[in-house]
């Protein structure tokens, strides 16, 4: 009988033991997969909207700076949301140096509702070379960064132009789970990097990667006239900050 009792035992620690160490892999299994229909419901609804006519969008009106160029041609849809990006992106250089702060990184660039935008998740960030894709939501809030990449407020929104930085961040890893930043620093120079927003698919190619402190904040600021894109995820441990650093280039797949 105690022999029996015993293996009973041995059995239901064996299995507790195999719970703990498998509960990392689920849970990241689960969450990656979670991820996956995020991204795939943001693309069904781009996709139906982007069926609908949408009305011109005069930019160069709205734009505080007549000498720069327009980011990109007028979107099919959601021309409202557009104009205020672009609004948002030329006012931008003049008042980041003060505004760039960790709660004002926190805070939505906008309020996508109050432009007809039905999702959460702004854009999609993709880097084939490192396996990374998540989906991209509005601040930089404990909320979006434990559900996926967060675009750090007061920074510029991701539809590009000249003199836009626009800063994604991630975990790389959170309550057990593998984020897909966890990946960054395979990231090297020349690398491609792509965000799908409501209107097209922009690409970038990796200029630079660096491990920055968490307080350099001049590595992440708009630099006049270049389109780039920031990518940022904590190291192991976490004391320093992984950067990437893209600059938008014409390819075939940065179309709509």
């Amino acid at each position: 009988m105690k022999r029996k009792l015993l293996m009973i035992l041995s059995g239901l620690f064996f299995f507790c033991g195999l719970s703990v160490f498998l509960y990392p892999t689920v849970q990241t299994a689960a969450f990656r997969q979670a991820e996956k229909s995020v991204i795939r419901r943001f693309e069904e609804y781009r996709a139906e909207e982007q069926k609908e006519p949408g009305q011109a969008v005069d930019t160069p009106e709205n734009s505080l700076n007549p000498d720069s160029t327009p980011p990109t041609e007028p979107p099919k849809a959601f021309p409202a949301l557009w104009e205020a990006c672009v609004r948002y992106n030329t006012l931008l250089p003049e008042t980041q140096g003060s505004s760039l702060t960790a709660q004002g990184m926190r805070v939505p660039a906008l309020d996508l509702a109050e432009y007809g935008w039905e999702q959460e998740v702004f854009a999609c960030l993709s880097i084939p070379s490192a396996d990374i894709e998540t989906p991209l939501y509005l601040g930089a809030d404990s909320t979006n960064l434990n559900r996926g990449g967060a675009i750090l407020g007061q920074t510029s929104m991701p539809i590009g132009g000249e003199s836009t930085n626009s800063v994604i961040a991630g975990h790389r890893t959170w309550n057990a789970i593998l984020h897909p930043f966890v990946s960054l620093e395979k990231v090297e120079v020349g690398d491609l990097v792509y965000v799908t927003n409501p209107w097209e698919t922009l690409t970038y190619c990796v200029i630079a990667t660096d491990t920055i402190s968490p307080n350099d904040l001049e590595q992440i600021r708009i630099k006049p006239g270049k389109d780039l894109l920031s990518i940022i995820t904590c190291t192991y441990p976490n004391t320093r900050r992984v950067l990437v650093t893209c600059e938008r280039i014409n390819e075939k797949e940065d179309n709509p």
